[in-house]
């Protein structure tokens, strides 16, 4: 009697076949898991608290179209860091929203007032925030 096969050989043969290799350990999963999750959790930490803090806020307080080339805007400056010196971004719009002024300045803390120059009559004025580089 000849045999064609060893018995070695079926078994590597059917667990090439229907996949029944050496079992994986579900701890490098679980671990990898683990990390991804603290990663994550991590990241949006850091990125809620930097919302959470920002080294300038501020906010328009009013305007007023003082001529028909000039706009006045008063707005308040709150610096949560004294070393930085942000710069600001006002815009004048007419009434079909197209941009007549634009000023970008560096502001100070408190409240201040600046006059933008504008190519003709502004009716809205939209605050671009202050931002620190």
């Amino acid at each position: 009697m000849v045999c064609v096969s060893t018995p070695s050989s079926d078994e590597a043969r059917i667990a090439t076949r229907y996949g029944r290799g050496p079992r994986r350990r579900p701890g490098i999963l679980l671990t990898g898991l683990v990390i991804a999750l603290i990663a994550i959790v991590g990241w949006f930490g850091w990125a809620l608290w930097a919302a959470l803090h920002p080294e300038v806020s501020s906010g328009l307080e009013k305007w007023e179209a003082v001529s028909e080339n000039e706009v006045e805007v008063t707005f308040v400056v709150r610096l949560h860091d004294q070393d930085v010196e942000p710069v600001c971004t006002v815009e004048a719009e007419d009434d079909r929203e197209e941009t007549v002024g634009r000023l970008e300045f560096t502001a100070g803390e408190g409240r201040q007032t600046v006059t933008i120059p504008t190519e003709r009559r502004a009716l809205r004025v939209e605050w671009g925030d202050c931002t620190v580089e």
